[in-house]
């Protein structure tokens, strides 16, 4: 695959070299996990060769977090882009570059195990991402069958910090 966005095509490379052997077992990892834990709805027709992609690409950029517990079992995965509030689902599709001085976070794959496991991905992406407090958060849900644009609130997160 060649894009114009030079992070995914550096963390494509990196991942189909074979030079990064540890890379490639961590991306398999969050890809199965994804793939057991996703109703279909998420990832619809892409191939695991995609997903991988898609993990690769988030960790290049920094804008992934794969919690595992004590026995480096994935327990949940979350990813997301920065970029602009009329942004749509197509920003993902086309491997758009992310917009750092973006005015939104496109939270776009969040799964986990569990409550506590959803409350430390939380917090980790307040650490890594901490304009997630004041920018505009969206992402896509399915809404009666049909994928449905949907703006979050930052009331949640200001409850897990305040309960940390």
């Amino acid at each position: 695959m060649q894009v114009d966005n030079p992070v995914l095509n550096s963390a494509v490379a990196a991942l189909n070299s074979g030079e990064q052997p540890h890379l490639a077992t961590y991306v398999d990892r969050i890809v199965d996990y994804c793939v057991e834990n996703e109703n279909g709805k998420v990832f619809e027709d892409w191939d695991r060769d995609t997903l991988r992609q898609l993990v690769a690409y988030h960790q290049a950029k920094q804008t992934i977090i794969a919690l595992s517990d004590n026995e480096n079992n994935i327990q949940g995965v979350f990813m997301w882009y920065n970029c602009n509030e009329d942004d749509q689902w197509s920003f993902v599709y086309n491997w758009d570059e992310d917009k750092k001085d973006g005015d939104a976070i496109f939270m776009a794959f969040l799964f986990a195990s569990n409550t506590d496991a959803w409350k430390q991905m939380v917090l980790k992406f307040i650490e890594l991402e901490p304009d997630c407090l004041i920018k505009k958060l969206i992402g896509v849900r399915h809404r009666k069958g049909n994928p449905t644009r949907v703006e979050y609130s930052t009331k949640i997160f200001t409850k897990i910090l305040k309960s940390k």
